[in-house]
């Protein structure tokens, strides 16, 4: 495992690293290294994140990490984007409207995707109406009970994408309904009562917040949750075993005042 990080890390250093001012061009050279047949078209460098590279070249999406990741976090360098790109492969035939894996790199850490529609939540909320953000935020709704359904629980507890911010949530323009999901590095597990807080930092948190609440009964505990309520002691029976281990006295029962 460790030959194979450290061979992870002089590759992409050679092939994909990012010298300061150069817009990620090497991590672009090394794209099109393994993914000729995109020679040609038009390649576009949004805003990058603090950890990774990320350019569109036409209809994709490439990701990876910058380098610094792979020395700063040598026993987990690429977590996130490990998580991304296997999140989407699960998510594949669901029905949800997230990216499609493309390709994941060979000689140098990345992996592409479809490029998908739609404008940003972030900028399409500035003009919706209250029935829009409505109808958006059911749409929303819909796509965390579908995740949470696609995907395998964890200890009792339903996926979800826990990033669900205005820039990650791609409205259609025309029609103001949703259009897709993005950006899946960060994905936890939450119950049933819980699954809205990835909803935390949206603008159409109180309305998908209410929307999720009249859809949540569509989830149904997991075994492991419903066991472990039935298995949880009365109140009398835990007073019970205590007064067998050690006596209540009037001394004790006063401290209990």
């Amino acid at each position: 495992m460790e030959r194979y990080k450290t061979n992870l890390m002089q590759a992409f250093k050679r092939a994909a690293a990012k010298p300061e001012g150069r817009m990620g061009s090497d991590f672009l050279e090394a794209v099109l290294r393994e993914r000729p047949d995109l020679q040609g078209q038009r390649a576009y460098f949004p805003a990058q994140g603090e950890c990774g590279h990320v350019v569109f070249i036409g209809d994709e999406v490439f990701k990876g990490p910058q380098d610094w990741m792979l020395f700063d976090y040598k026993d987990q360098p690429v977590g996130d984007f490990d998580k991304e790109h296997e999140t989407l492969s699960q998510l594949q035939g669901c029905g949800l409207p997230v990216p499609r894996v493309t390709c994941v790199g060979r000689q140098a850490y990345f992996y592409g995707m479809t490029r998908m529609p739609g404008v940003t939540l972030t900028e399409a909320f500035k003009t919706m109406t209250d029935k829009e953000k409505r109808d958006a935020a059911f749409d929303i709704a819909d796509f965390m009970i579908g995740m949470a359904k696609a995907l395998p629980p964890q200890d009792g507890m339903y996926a979800c994408q826990e990033d669900l911010h205005g820039n990650n949530v791609l409205i259609d323009p025309k029609t103001k309904r949703l259009a897709a999901v993005i950006d899946f590095g960060v994905v936890s597990y939450a119950s049933r009562e819980d699954l809205a807080r990835c909803v935390s930092w949206s603008p159409l948190e109180f309305y998908v917040r209410a929307a999720y609440k009249s859809k949540k009964a569509a989830l149904p505990d997991h075994p492991a949750v419903v066991q472990q309520k039935q298995d949880l002691p009365k109140p009398l029976d835990v007073l019970e075993g205590f007064t067998r281990m050690s006596p209540l006295n009037n001394m004790k029962l006063g401290e209990c005042r």
